[in-house]
């Protein structure tokens, strides 16, 4: 008997057809993808067959394996539906439920990302455990997806879908405020956090972003990006259950309150190799390095915290650790020339 659902998968709809299961089984691959359930005209159709050699799209020989083909299929479809649009990585994601923010943990297949997933999800938001989609501003799209994993280290991968497994939702508005990569290693004795630029880990990092050359201006659009994030977070590991504290630290530390600075509407601006004119008011500033730095990375909006995690990991921490004060003074600066606005402060760019 043929069963069919819908899934958005990150915006192509897409029906799922069955045939040959079982009215439970069939119940239980629907439920597994609920939350990402769709209704109206599909795009697309995915044939499934309960059984191999059915000349279906996806098949296997028992559910957990039509499981995890059909996982693979969905997740190629919405990739290739967002090919050259999003910077889809190959990665766990998860989220503040306060905030929004959402930390992305990269790395190949393997790496215990789904495993990490399930263990933080009922604390986290549950954002994906295979792909995270962000847009060139920052912005993230959900796509919790069935997770799969080992439950033993004899048996095979286990499919369940985030309602099963009791992970939270994360929330409507999403933004990337961290990127940690994946360091699964022997020799770890204990997890460790290193941050590092993206030229230390350029080739690690692009592997793990889907059709990379696709996307417009890639090596800006990924740069951006990660100094967004202050930088790339290495997170050293032996096992998957070691991720649960670095990522919990990785994302109080990304949490901050205060203000949010972006740029203002202005008239023109240049960037002359790494020093940035702007025109606002009828009056031509030419910023200082820092200055231009901040102007670079206000393109979206951010706080006061995460501007020094930017700037010193591009120029070091401030003599007597006075970073922020620095930060602090510039933005006073910016804000007096009409450059850069704040939010959620009484005073522009002094608290």
């Amino acid at each position: 008997m043929a069963r069919e659902f819908q899934v958005d998968a990150l915006g192509a709809r897409l029906r799922v057809a069955l045939d040959g299961f079982a009215e439970a089984d069939a119940d239980r691959l629907r439920d597994q993808w609920r939350r990402l359930a769709a209704e109206g005209d599909a795009a697309d159709t995915i044939t499934v067959a309960a059984a191999p050699g059915a000349g279906a799209d996806v098949s296997g020989h028992d559910l957990d394996a039509v499981g995890i083909a059909l996982r693979r299929a969905l997740n190629q479809r919405a990739i290739e539906a967002n090919r050259g649009e999003l910077v889809t990585f190959h990665a766990a994601g998860l989220a503040d439920p306060a905030t929004g923010e959402v930390i992305a943990l990269v790395g190949p297949s393997g790496a215990g990302k789904s495993t990490a997933a399930a263990m933080l999800g009922a604390g986290l938001g549950y954002v994906s455990d295979e792909t995270v989609a962000v847009t060139p501003s920052g912005e993230v799209l959900a796509f919790p997806q069935p997770l799969a994993f080992k439950e033993t280290a004899t048996h095979g991968r286990h499919v369940a879908g985030p309602d099963e497994l009791g992970l939270l939702r994360p929330g409507p508005r999403l933004r990337l405020a961290r990127i940690a990569l994946l360091d699964r290693t022997d020799a770890a004795t204990a997890p460790t956090i290193r941050t590092v630029g993206l030229r230390d880990v350029f080739d690690e990092i692009v592997a793990q972003v889907n059709h990379f050359n696709a996307l417009p201006r890639p090596l800006s659009l990924l740069d951006g990006l990660v100094r967004r994030c202050g930088g790339v977070q290495v997170i050293s590991y032996r096992e998957a259950a070691d991720l649960v504290e670095p990522v919990r630290e990785l994302l109080r530390s990304g949490a901050d309150s205060g203000p949010t600075y972006s740029r203002a509407d202005v008239d023109d601006w240049v960037d002359l190799d790494g020093d940035t004119v702007v025109l606002a008011r009828d009056t031509i500033t030419r910023l200082t390095p820092l200055s231009s730095l901040v102007w670079r990375v206000l393109e979206v909006p951010l706080t006061l915290t995460r501007l020094v995690a930017v700037a010193e990991r591009e120029f070091g921490p401030a003599p007597g650790g006075s970073s922020a004060d620095a930060l602090r003074a510039v933005l006073h600066e910016l804000a007096d020339a009409g450059l850069v606005r704040s939010s959620g402060a009484r005073h522009r760019a002094r608290d």
